[in-house]
C-alpha cells in the first residue's frame, strides 16, 4: 500500500517542486550572470550537479540492476544538448540584457510550443484554439517589448523565444527514446553532455579567456549555488520525472505559474521594471497559456508499485494520467519509456 500511494503521490510532489523551485531561478540566473559569463556559468552549473545524480545509481550498478547501453547514453546525450545548450544555454545569455522575470514570462510560451510538437509527433492536426493561442503568446511578446512604457531589447527577447521551441521540442522527442532506468542517472547523464556541449560553446565565444574566479562577485556565487542545488538538482530532476508520469499539458502548467512568481520576486528584490507593457503584454501570454492547458478533465493515474528510487532499484513507473477532452494531446498518445530545469 506505501508503495502505490508514493507512486500517485510523487509526480504531484514533482511538479509543486517545478512550480516553486523554477520560479526562483530566473533571479539566480540573472545574478550568476552579472560577474559569470553566461555559457560559463550554466556549464559550471551542470557540470557540478551531473555527478551528484550519476552517484546515485551506484548502488544500483553495484547489484547489477543498472546497466548502460548505447542507445541509452547516445538518446542522453541528444536530449541533454537540444534541452540545456538551447534551453537554459540560450536564457542565460538572453539575461544579461534581460530582466529575469521578462525571460520568464517569455518562456511561458512553452506550453504552446508544447502542443505543437506533441501534435507533429502523433501525426495528427493541432487545433485552431493552439494556433489562435500562439499568435496571441506572440503579440503578448510583441507587446512587452514594444508596449507602452517598453524599452525591452529585442535580440535578447529573440534568444529567450528561440529557448523555448529548443526545450519542448527536446522534451517532446525525449518520451520516445532509451533512457536507463534510473531516473537521477538518466537525468545526471544528460547535465554531464549538456554541460560539456555548454563548456564548448563558451570556450568558442573567448569566455574562459575572460573568466576570472577572483572577479565573481559573492552575489554571482549565491546565484551559481542556488542554480546548481534548487535549479538542477531539485527541479530539473523532478520536471524529468514528472515528464514521464503526468501528461505533458499538466506538467506544462509550471510555464504560467512560474512567470508570476518570477516577476514577483524580479520586482521585489532585484528592482525589475514593472510597467504597462509587462502587464498587459504579460498577462496576454499567460491568458494565451491558461487556454491551452485549461479545459483537461484529468483522472487519476493507475497505481502501479514503484521501487526506491534513490536506492538506485528500477522503477516502476505509475501510468500516465490521460487527458479526457476530446482530440487532446495526451501522454499516451507518444510512445513513453520510463525516462525530464528552461531555467
Amino acid at each position: 500500500m506505501p508503495a502505490v500511494s508514493g507512486a500517485r503521490l510523487l509526480p504531484w510532489l514533482s511538479l509543486l517542486a517545478i512550480w516553486i523551485v523554477w520560479s526562483s531561478t530566473y533571479l539566480g540566473m540573472a545574478a550568476a550572470v552579472e560577474t559569470i559569463p553566461p555559457f560559463t556559468m550554466t556549464a559550471s552549473r551542470f557540470l557540478l550537479a551531473a555527478p551528484i545524480l550519476l552517484a546515485t545509481g551506484i548502488p544500483a550498478w553495484r547489484r547489477g540492476t543498472l546497466q548502460l547501453r548505447g542507445p541509452q547514453v547516445r538518446s542522453a546525450a541528444l536530449v541533454g544538448v537540444m534541452m540545456l545548450l538551447g534551453g537554459p544555454g540560450l536564457v542565460g545569455l538572453g539575461v544579461t540584457e534581460l530582466d529575469s522575470s521578462l525571460a520568464a514570462l517569455i518562456v511561458a510560451m512553452t506550453p504552446i510550443w508544447l502542443s505543437i510538437f506533441s501534435a507533429i509527433q502523433t501525426r495528427t492536426v493541432p487545433k485552431a484554439g493552439v494556433f489562435g493561442a500562439l499568435v496571441t503568446g506572440l503579440i503578448g511578446i510583441g507587446i512587452m517589448v514594444g508596449g507602452p512604457g517598453g524599452n525591452v531589447p529585442i535580440a535578447p527577447a529573440l534568444l529567450v523565444l528561440v529557448s523555448t521551441l529548443f526545450w519542448s521540442g527536446g522534451t517532446v522527442i525525449s518520451r520516445g527514446l532509451p533512457r536507463p532506468e534510473h531516473a537521477f542517472v538518466n537525468s545526471g547523464l544528460q547535465m554531464l553532455f549538456g554541460g560539456l556541449a555548454l563548456g564548448i560553446v563558451g570556450a568558442l565565444r573567448g569566455e574562459w579567456a575572460e573568466f576570472s574566479a577572483a572577479d565573481v562577485s559573492t552575489r554571482s556565487w549565491i546565484g551559481l549555488l542556488w542554480l546548481v542545488v534548487a535549479g538542477s538538482l531539485v527541479a530539473y530532476s523532478a520536471y524529468m520525472y514528472a515528464n514521464q508520469t503526468l501528461p505533458i499539458e499538466i506538467v506544462a502548467t509550471y510555464a504560467y505559474v512560474n512567470p508570476v512568481i518570477a516577476v514577483i520576486l524580479g520586482a521585489t528584490l532585484d528592482d525589475d521594471a514593472v510597467g504597462p507593457n509587462v502587464l498587459i503584454g504579460g498577462g496576454i501570454i499567460v491568458l494565451a497559456v491558461v487556454f491551452i492547458v485549461s479545459g483537461h478533465v484529468i483522472r487519476r493515474p493507475l497505481p502501479a508499485p514503484i521501487d526506491d528510487l534513490q536506492g538506485g532499484d528500477q522503477v516502476a513507473m505509475p501510468e500516465p494520467m490521460k487527458a479526457e477532452k476530446p482530440g487532446a494531446i495526451s501522454a499516451t498518445q507518444s510512445p513513453i519509456h520510463t525516462h525530464i530545469e528552461a531555467s
